[in-house]
Parts: structure tokens; C-alpha cells; sequence
């Protein structure tokens, strides 16, 4: 086949053909095209032709054609295209207020007797079997009918991480409590938790400034069992009328461990 006839079907079905301007390299070298020679042009005809006058009223115009408003038919425009405005981007709202406010470290130790969990707030590394706080906790539990031998489960820091650029808004510091209790609290059999230390309150509220509200309270938690809290312990060893309020919490609270016993 012509070159010359194999481009005028290519063109067409209407693909479009491309020829490199330079050798592609691993492609074979094709042949020379063998163009058809192209047709002559036709002599112009002269105005004595007698064919002349013919060809003129028969050549179309190329004047651009005027279109004149027929009377009592108004003139139809195609309708204009209407704009479809554009989906506008979702606006993410960034959290204000206390939960938006960043915490302090803190560290927690949570701790397990009988159908009893306690999560107190400690400095690191923690509660020690010699401690004074540990000796009160203790007591606390014998007088309560609970085991005196607690057991460590976990503890918590917060922040998770070192990470500067890491959300450490309280808001964070409480979802990620709730997360930490959750997972040690399914399957354990717990039907109480108690709470010692302001940043325990995190479970409730990310507003650690109604801390001190929540103290001498017992709260319904999501997914949890109910938890009261009572300041921590080291300002229960300082403070012998807060000794005295958590005995007026603990002898409210107590028949919950007392039928699962």
C-alpha cells in the first residue's frame, strides 16, 4: 500500500498519525513513502469562457450571511450557559476553650483490688510498698473491706510522647485517658473505680479547673464503671479533715464491691 493511502485512511477513522523527526532508537527503519503524485491543478477559467458567467452564479458566496428578523416571529437565542457554583471546602473547626488549653505532665499508676481498680496520680516512678502514700493506701482499703495487696496493672503518662508538635491540649490528654482505662477495664470483672488526684478528673472533664468539683463525687462514665474521686494522697497524709470526707464518699460507695464480693 502507498504511504500516501494508507494516511489518508488513518485520517479517516481519525487517528492521528506521527512521524519522528529523528531514528527512534530499537525501531526498525521503515521505508520511504511512496507518495502518489499529487494531481494538477485545473486552469482557470478566463471570462470570455462560455462557461465563465456559469461558474460564477454557481460558486457559493464567502460574504457572511445577514440574518433579517422576520415581522411578528421574535428571534430565539440559545439560553446561556448556567454557572455551577463550586462545592465550597469544609471549614474545620479548631477547639476552643479549657479542652483547648495544654496540660502539664502528669503521671498515673492504675491498680487492681479485688472488684476494685484505683487510679492515682503519683510522682514518677510511683507508689513504692515502703511509701507513706502506699502504707495510707493500704489502710484505706482494709477499711473498706478490700484486699490491702493491690496489684500494678499499668501506669500512664501524659504526654504519649515527646513530640512537640503532637496535640497535648487537655482535650487530647482526656481521650487518651479514656482510651488507656477502656482497654485495661474490658473482661476484668470491675465494678468501681476510684480516683485519687486532680488530673484523674480527665475522665469526666477536660476542663481540669472543675477539678476540685468532682472531688468527693461518684460519676457515670461511659464504657466504665462508676468512678469517685478523692484529692491524692499526698495531700490526704497532710490534710486529716480530707481523710474524713473520703471516709463520708467510701461509706456510700462501698456496698458495689461489697455484693460482688
Amino acid at each position: 500500500m502507498y504511504e500516501a493511502t494508507r494516511l489518508a485512511y488513518l485520517e479517516a477513522l481519525g487517528v492521528t498519525n506521527w512521524i519522528p523527526r529523528q531514528p527512534l532508537g530499537g525501531v526498525p527503519m521503515r521505508p520511504p513513502a511512496l507518495l502518489l503524485p499529487e494531481p494538477e491543478p485545473e486552469p482557470a477559467l478566463s471570462e470570455t469562457s462560455p462557461t465563465a458567467g456559469l461558474t460564477r452564479e454557481a460558486a457559493p458566496s464567502t460574504a457572511a450571511r445577514i440574518e433579517v428578523p422576520r415581522p411578528g416571529k421574535p428571534k430565539m437565542s440559545a439560553p446561556a450557559p448556567v454557572a455551577t457554583p463550586e462545592p465550597a471546602a469544609p471549614q474545620v473547626t479548631q477547639p476552643t476553650g479549657p479542652a483547648a488549653e495544654p496540660v502539664a505532665p502528669f503521671y498515673l499508676q492504675l491498680w487492681q483490688s479485688g472488684p476494685c481498680l484505683l487510679l492515682i496520680e503519683a510522682p514518677e516512678p510511683g507508689l513504692e510498698s515502703a511509701m507513706p502514700g502506699f502504707l495510707l493506701l493500704q489502710d484505706i482499703l482494709r477499711a473498706v473491706q478490700l484486699p490491702d495487696r493491690p496489684s500494678l496493672l499499668g501506669d500512664f503518662r501524659w504526654p504519649l510522647n515527646r513530640n512537640p508538635q503532637l496535640d497535648r491540649s487537655a482535650g487530647a490528654a482526656s481521650l487518651g485517658l479514656q482510651a488507656f482505662m477502656r482497654r485495661r477495664v474490658e473482661g476484668a470483672g470491675v465494678v468501681s473505680l476510684g480516683c485519687f488526684g486532680s488530673a484523674t478528673t480527665l475522665l469526666v472533664d477536660a476542663d481540669l479547673a472543675q477539678a476540685d468539683s468532682l472531688l468527693g463525687c461518684e460519676e457515670a462514665l461511659d464504657d466504665l464503671p462508676p468512678a469517685w474521686f478523692a484529692p491524692d494522697l499526698d495531700t490526704l497524709l497532710r490534710r486529716p479533715a480530707s481523710k474524713a470526707e473520703l471516709w463520708a464518699l467510701l461509706r456510700r460507695v462501698r456496698s458495689r464491691w461489697q455484693e460482688a464480693q
